[in-house]
């Protein structure tokens, strides 16, 4: 786990698929970096975006990482199309299966980033 406050090689903005994956990628490459997400847990936009109804409107195939094998293994969708609380299920499973959570800040807004 890394300090707030050091100085760090990235910081990625939101711990949702995408942020999942860079911290992921980031970390094999070495770097030390922070992610901020402004929610309670992993979510990005399967939890802010939120509406009655709302599911994948790709095959679930589509929504697993397949840069580790293990994950696509030891996950299984309920579904073809899975709902919204599905895909957050498998965020929070991603994060603590690849022990990612120790990197994140959650409860963190960011409002502007200067270089």
């Amino acid at each position: 786990m890394i300090d707030d406050s050091c100085d760090v090689d990235a910081i990625v903005i939101g711990a949702g698929f995408s942020g999942l994956c860079m911290l992921h990628r980031l970390c094999e490459q070495g770097l030390s970096l922070r992610v901020h997400e402004k929610a309670n847990d992993v979510r990005g936009t399967w939890y802010w975006n939120r509406y009655p109804g709302a599911r994948c409107d790709s095959e679930s195939h589509i929504y697993c990482y397949s840069f580790v094998d293990e994950l696509h293994e030891e996950w299984e969708w309920s579904e073809r199309y899975p709902e919204q609380p599905e895909a957050l299920e498998y965020l929070r499973f991603v994060a603590d299966r690849l022990d990612l959570r120790g990197d994140i800040t959650f409860d963190t807004e960011s409002r502007s980033a200067i270089l």
